[in-house]
C-alpha cells in the first residue's frame, strides 16, 4: 500500500511503516537540516523540501494513506502552549485540509499529550469534527512508548482515521511487553568514548568509529535544575526530546541531588563525570537501527531530528494494526470464522478500587471502563463478541457476574456521577449486570499456576471463562 508522509523530519514514522510493509512513496518536510538524513536513509522515497501551506495538493501523488505529526510546540507543556494562536498549531488544520482534498483510505496523526489539556478542549473537539466532516471514522489513543519495547517513557496521542464507507474494524495496538526495556539493554554495549562538541554552528563534526556517537558538551541550562535528568541502567530513559541542551544524562553519570520542589543540582565534586546521552545513544533509545545514519554539521540539529521523530518501533506497531484492519476488510462472510459457543464465553476482567466502589457497581448493576483513548480504554469495536461475564477484582481475589447480552452503552461522565461514581475521564463504556448476585466468589489471582490479574492490574482486558474459573458455568 502506498503512503505519503507529512512533517516527515528524518523519517522515524516512515521507517516504521516501511518495516511493516508499506511503500512510502513521497515525503515532505520544511526543515532543511533534515533533507540529507532523510535522503540517505529513505533512498526510494521522493523527498520534497518546502512549506506544506504553499503546496499544490495536485503535486501530491496518489496514496492509500497519509501519515504525519504536525509540529507539537503549540500544545507541549515544554513549549508555549499557544495552541491555534501559534502559526505552527494551525498546521494541524492544514493537514486535515489536505486529508479532505486527497481522500486517502486512512490517515495517521501523531502529537504530544498536551493536546489533551482542558484548555485546548474546544480546539480538540473541532479537530475531531473536521475529520468527521472530511468523511472519516476517527479513533484516538494516548500511547506510552515504553509499553512497546521502547526504552523510554514517551506519551503521545495518535489519531487514526478510516473512510466511512470502509466497514473497518480497527484497534490500537496492545502493549507488547510487561517489563520495560532498560537503558542497559538498549545502550549498554556502547562503551566507546564519545566525541564532545560545544554546539557552535561553525564547529565541524568529525567521523568516528561508531557513527553519530557525538555529545553536546555545553553548559547545563536551567531546565536541568528543575528536575532529575538521570535514570539508572536498570530503568528506561526519560523522553528523548528535541532540544539538545535538555537531553537526559547518561546513566553512568553520578546521581543528581534533591533540595526541594524543582530544586535539583549536581554533585559539585563530580561535575566532570556528568555527560548527556550521545546522538547515537538517543537514536538507540528511539529504536533507530545503527545503520540509520544522521547527517549534520551542527550537533544540535542531530538531537532535534531524533527527538522530534516517532520511534520507528512504535510506528511499526501502528502500521501493523492498520494492515490488520485492511486484512479484515478482505474477508468475506463465507470465509470468516463463525464464533462457536465456546469462543463466545468471553469475560471482561475489571478492577474495583474499594468496597464503596464495589457497592456502587452492584447497586447500579453497572460496570464502566474508559473509552476516551487514554490508558486502559476499551472501544465499542473491541467488543466484537459481547462479553457474557464480568470478573471484578481488587488484585488478590475476584467475583464473577453474568452480564446483560445487550451491546455495552456509551456514556459521559455526568451520567456516572449522577449514580454516585467518582470519575476523571469524559467517555465510558458501560456494561450492565443481569444480577448483583455473583455466580462465583473468591476467585484467587492464580488458578492452576496461571496468573489472572496480570501486572497491569488497573487496566480492563478480555479473557475466556475457562481461564478464570475451574467451576463449570
Amino acid at each position: 500500500m502506498k503512503v505519503v508522509s507529512f512533517f516527515a523530519g528524518c523519517g522515524g514514522l516512515d521507517l516504521g511503516f516501511e518495516q511493516a510493509g508499506f511503500d512510502v512513496v513521497w515525503a515532505n518536510e520544511s526543515e532543511p537540516h533534515c533533507r540529507a538524513t532523510y535522503l540517505r536513509n529513505h533512498p526510494n522515497t521522493e523527498f520534497v523540501l518546502g512549506d506544506v501551506c504553499k503546496m499544490d495538493p495536485l503535486s501530491i501523488p496518489y496514496c492509500d494513506g497519509m501519515i504525519g505529526g504536525p509540529p507539537c510546540q503549540s500544545w507541549s507543556i515544554g513549549g508555549n502552549q499557544k495552541g491555534l494562536d501559534d502559526e505552527r498549531g494551525k498546521l494541524f488544520l492544514k493537514y486535515i485540509e489536505l486529508i479532505q482534498i486527497k481522500q486517502p483510505k486512512f490517515f495517521v496523526i501523531e502529537n504530544v499529550k498536551g493536546i489533551l489539556d482542558s484548555k485546548f478542549k474546544d480546539a480538540f473537539d473541532d479537530f475531531i469534527a473536521r475529520m468527521d466532516h472530511a468523511g472519516y471514522h476517527v479513533q484516538w489513543a494516548l500511547l506510552d512508548a515504553v509499553d512497546f519495547r521502547i526504552p523510554q517513557n514517551r506519551e503521545r496521542v495518535f489519531f487514526v482515521g478510516f473512510k466511512k464507507e470502509l466497514p473497518f474494524s480497527f484497534s490500537f495496538p496492545r502493549p507488547t511487553c510487561d517489563q520495560p526495556v532498560t537503558l542497559e539493554q538498549a545502550i549498554g554495549d556502547i562503551t566507546e568514548e564519545p566525541n564532545f562538541y560545544t554546539g557552535r554552528k561553525d564547529e565541524p563534526v568529525v567521523d568516528n568509529k561508531r557513527p553519530n556517537h557525538d555529545v553536546l558538551a555545553s553548559m547545563f541550562g536551567p531546565f536541568y535544575y528543575r528536575g532529575n535528568r538521570r535514570r539508572g541502567w536498570q530503568q528506561p530513559s526519560f523522553t528523548i526530546n528535541a532540544t539538545a541542551r535538555f537531553a537526559p544524562l547518561h546513566p553512568s553519570s553520578p546521581k543528581m541531588m534533591y533540595f526541594g520542589h524543582e530544586k535539583w543540582n549536581f554533585q559539585r565534586d563530580k561535575m566532570k563525570e556528568y555527560r548527556r546521552l550521545s546522538v547515537r545513544e538517543c537514536a538507540r533509545i528511539q529504536t533507530f537501527p545503527d545503520n540509520f545514519i544522521f547527517e549534520y554539521d551542527n550537533i544540535e540539529d542531530a538531537y532535534k531530528m531524533i527527538g522530534n521523530a516517532v520511534p520507528p518501533r512504535l510506528g511499526k506497531e501502528i502500521a501493523k494494526a492498520i494492515l490488520k484492519a485492511f486484512k479484515g476488510l478482505g474477508e468475506t462472510a463465507s470465509t470468516q470464522v463463525q464464533p462457536t459457543k465456546a469462543t463466545q464465553r468471553i469475560v471482561l476482567v475489571g478492577y474495583y478500587k474499594d468496597e464503596l466502589h464495589k457497592r456502587l457497581i452492584l447497586q447500579n448493576k453497572l460496570y464502566y471502563v474508559r473509552s476516551d483513548g487514554r490508558k486502559g480504554s476499551i472501544f465499542i469495536h473491541d467488543c466484537a463478541v459481547v462479553p457474557q461475564y464480568l470478573l471484578i477484582h481488587n488484585k488478590s481475589t475476584g467475583s464473577l457476574f453474568e452480564l446483560d447480552s445487550e451491546e455495552p452503552i456509551l456514556a459521559d461522565a455526568s451520567f456516572l456521577k449522577s449514580l454516585g461514581f467518582a470519575t476523571s475521564g469524559e467517555t465510558y463504556l458501560c456494561f450492565r449486570l443481569k444480577s448483583d448476585n455473583p455466580l462465583v466468589t473468591d476467585i484467587p489471582n492464580s488458578i492452576s499456576e496461571k496468573t489472572i490479574y496480570h501486572q497491569r492490574d488497573y487496566y480492563p482486558f478480555f479473557t475466556t471463562i475457562e481461564k478464570v474459573t475451574d467451576i463449570k458455568i
